[in-house]
């Protein structure tokens, strides 16, 4: 088969997707809206911040301290409330991730060397307000310290230096230092909008590879032209090549779809080197291929393209999440990360996303994903041989 015919193919399995309009959103309008939406929602790259409602009873000095600490640190949306409010009927409406209550006396006890209290209502079983409580706490806790040392340094001249150096060890025991590492892309502006382009087009991929394999078979069953395809000269692994490309053309031109929409939302992709694009472009490939080689084995067991669309999206949507391609991996359970370590097209995704992200060396990536690229490629050649062997029976029983 010269090669204008498997671009020919190609073209036909193209057309085809307009044909089956399931098909064509999951393929291509999916991953886009996905793209805009992830972006739009998580892609500002402004940090965590909470919104926590402040009730101040005492409202002195020491508690505008406080609070104007907590409002300046950037941690924290801060919103004053009347002390007439009703507390939890606000705290259960979901308007604030937590409420600090500081009560009257608050001042006071400070200035008199006394401990002072202060009451952190949340809701409990909401992870974001269980993270913003000990956000809140952990705040109050630094501001704490911070006052101690400075009421140590005033009364300093006039204690012994044992006394001193005694009451420092009190009040902190443990100094901490700090020391932050900048990775390669995501501490600048759009490096976290790039995950999203690769996670998007990791998932695009396994819906695409799915469809193609899935529907090799039940396409032409559909058309009725096994018998003429068996007959002609032709052979059967050219059908399976031309088949194949058609897959990775449909995936080539949507990664590029997707790679354009993520330069236009900010997606920022100047840190990867020639070699590195090279690298995930290789990588992509395999596990395409690895992912449609799927589908081939699944294929010989299906008799229409409904159950071939059901089965491919019954496979690829828990996939995309189990498996680390559209959510990062270490926001799964920790007993789920077991298949998203094992699974081939996770392990490629999170290859091509440390070369583009976190600036992985493209060799290290390459052997990081070995083994599932030796899996995708063994995978798609058991796909080929039951591919054969179905055309064959589907002649025999079309």
């Amino acid at each position: 088969m010269p090669a204008s015919q498997y671009l020919f193919e190609a073209y036909v399995y193209i057309r085809s997707l307009t044909r089956e309009r399931q098909n064509l959103f999951w393929t291509i309008a999916f991953p886009i809206i996905y793209l805009v939406l992830i972006i739009y929602i998580f892609g500002g790259g402004s940090g965590v911040s909470f919104n926590v409602a402040v009730v101040d009873r005492d409202n002195t000095e020491a508690s505008k301290a406080l609070i104007g600490a907590m409002n300046s640190s950037g941690l924290f949306r801060i919103k004053l409330l009347g002390d007439s409010s009703n507390i939890d009927s606000i705290m259960r409406d979901g308007r604030y991730d937590a409420i600090l209550i500081i009560p009257q006396g608050f001042g006071y006890n400070i200035s008199n060397a006394s401990q002072s209290m202060v009451s952190i209502i949340y809701t409990k079983g909401s992870t974001e307000s269980e993270s913003a409580r000990a956000a809140v706490e952990g705040f109050i806790g630094s501001f704490g310290s911070l006052l101690v040392e400075r009421l140590l340094n005033i009364a300093r001249p006039y204690m012994p230096e044992d006394s001193f150096r005694y009451a420092v060890f009190i009040a902190k025991p443990i100094n901490i230092t700090y020391s932050a590492v900048e990775t390669n892309s995501l501490s600048i502006p759009g490096g976290i909008k790039m995950y999203y382009v690769l996670s998007t087009i990791g998932f695009m991929i396994l819906y695409t590879g799915l469809f193609t394999g899935l529907g090799s078979i039940v396409g032409i069953r559909r058309e009725g032209v096994i018998g003429v395809i068996l007959s002609s000269p032709i052979e059967s692994h050219k059908l399976f090549i031309a088949n194949l490309l058609s897959g990775l053309v449909s995936i080539a031109i949507t990664s590029m779809l997707i790679i354009v929409v993520g330069l236009a939302l900010g997606a920022n992709m100047s840190l990867v080197s020639m070699a590195g694009w090279g690298s995930i472009a290789l990588l992509l490939f395999l596990g395409a291929i690895g992912v449609m080689g799927i589908g081939y084995i699944i294929a010989p067991f299906l008799r229409s393209s409904e159950a071939a669309a059901a089965i491919a999206n019954a496979i690829a949507f828990p996939t995309m999440f189990l498996g680390g391609i559209a959510i990062p991996k270490f926001l799964l359970p920790q007993e789920l990360r077991v298949f998203a370590d094992i699974y081939p097209l996770s392990r490629i995704v999170d290859s091509v996303r440390n070369i583009a992200v976190y600036g992985w060396d493209p060799r290290y990536a390459l052997e990081y994903s070995l083994p599932s690229s030796v899996i995708s490629i063994a995978v798609v050649i058991a796909g080929w041989i039951l591919y054969r062997r179905a055309l064959e029976h589907a002649a025999e029983r079309p």
